[in-house]
């Protein structure tokens, strides 16, 4: 009878002791331990995660209106503080520090880069301190030719740093915006443009380096670079985003996002080369046309087969604003759930706009379109990027 006492006391103490270790592990849990691999700790934040986490991983809608200003006070705004309580809360936010006409952000009412560096800390302490799992935010920011925002150097146009003919200088003008862009708060810069301008009439020429792939793809290489550094990750650097895949300097009629007109050979050997030879940029952006009548925004074969399996690219792929939405104006998705699910399918992991996926996927879901597994691949490429940024 003794001895039982003592071995049941031991067991309880036992048990009691396991208990106790499993909360100190519940406590800090594999996802938040950066000394353990990325892709541990992506699989491990995934598994807790519940669908409508998941999907809001891959939400980036519009940010401007995610803080308020009173005098030289900056704070979350009551939007932002909705959002944010969501289940379906946004992985990312777009251009919360921008500044011009559409925003109806000015020297009165905006963010200067003191200003700015508060507004996204405290956006972003909100995201890390008082959400369930504590997922950061991935902030990004216009930066085709210096960071679109109060107090920031602005660059040549694309077109001007290509007459240079110097892609020392380019490299060097990156890192100056990314020192710009980072210290200011944010992790993205939506930038080079490297798309083939072809049509003097389409209203975005200045945008990128020409018409030449060779200098494209050269300039756009320097650009990534000076933002991201050797790496993603790099301290002190952003990601950067290749503009827009693909073939979208060549519009019908010069008008913009119109659909595209190319052969395979044009389209892999001229409008393609670019992205290949500036491939190891962070994320790459697709754009508004069709070619040969399929969405590029929802063509598997151009993003999937293509970008990811011959270029070799290992990051995040982002939507165009609203680009997803547009699909179904393509005539290959009847709604919004088959677009949602046509661009998910493709390889977008990141919807600007946040529309489609927020009410499309959870739809596309139901009905058998996509599946979970489907969905779970694009948020461990969002949770991946920022695990490379070092944001956790």
């Amino acid at each position: 009878m003794k001895n039982s006492r003592i071995v049941t006391a031991i067991a309880s103490g036992a048990l009691a002791m396991t208990v106790m270790a499993g909360d100190a592990v519940a406590k800090t849990p594999l996802y938040k331990d950066s000394k353990q691999p990325i892709e541990k700790r992506v699989a491990d934040l995934v598994g807790r995660m519940t669908v409508d986490e998941k999907i809001g991983q891959l939400l980036c809608p519009m940010g401007w209106e995610m803080y308020t200003r009173t005098g030289d006070k900056v704070a979350p705004s009551d939007t932002f503080m909705v959002l944010s309580k969501r289940d379906m809360a946004p992985g990312s936010y777009w251009a919360v520090l921008r500044a011009d006409p559409w925003t109806q952000r000015t020297l009165d009412n905006g963010l200067d880069p003191r200003m700015s560096a508060e507004a996204l800390n405290a956006l972003q302490k909100e995201a890390v301190e008082n959400t369930r799992l504590g997922i950061p935010i991935l902030f990004a920011e216009e930066c085709a030719h210096g960071h679109m925002a109060i107090g920031s150097t602005v660059m040549p146009t694309g077109l001007s740093m290509a007459s240079t003919f110097d892609p020392e200088l380019i490299r060097r003008a990156g890192e100056v915006v990314a020192t710009e862009t980072r210290t200011k708060g944010a992790h993205q810069a939506y930038g080079p443009v490297i798309d083939l301008a072809r049509d003097p009439r389409w209203s975005r020429m200045e945008e990128g380096f020409g018409e030449d792939p060779m200098l494209s793809g050269a300039f756009g290489a320097a650009y990534v670079n000076g933002l991201q550094g050797d790496s993603v990750g790099t301290p002190g650097r952003t990601v950067a985003t290749l503009k827009h895949f693909a073939a979208y300097g060549i519009p019908q009629g010069g008008l913009n996002g119109a659909p595209a007109e190319v052969g395979k050979i044009a389209l892999f050997n001229e409008h393609l080369r670019p992205f290949r030879d500036a491939v190891g940029a962070g994320t790459v952006m697709t754009s508004y046309n069709t070619i040969d009548g399929v969405p590029t925004t929802g063509d598997k074969e151009l993003i999937d087969g293509t970008l990811r399996d011959r270029f070799g690219f290992d990051g995040a792929v982002t939507s165009d604003l609203f680009s997803i939405d547009g699909i179904t104006g393509a005539g290959t998705a009847g709604d919004l759930a088959e677009a949602a699910a046509q661009a998910l399918l493709a390889g977008v992991d990141i919807d600007l706009g946040a529309n489609a996926y927020r009410k499309g996927l959870p739809e596309a879901l139901r009905r058998g379109l996509v599946t979970e597994a489907d969905i779970d691949r694009a948020v461990a490429n969002v949770l991946r990027l920022k695990m490379r940024l070092g944001l956790f």
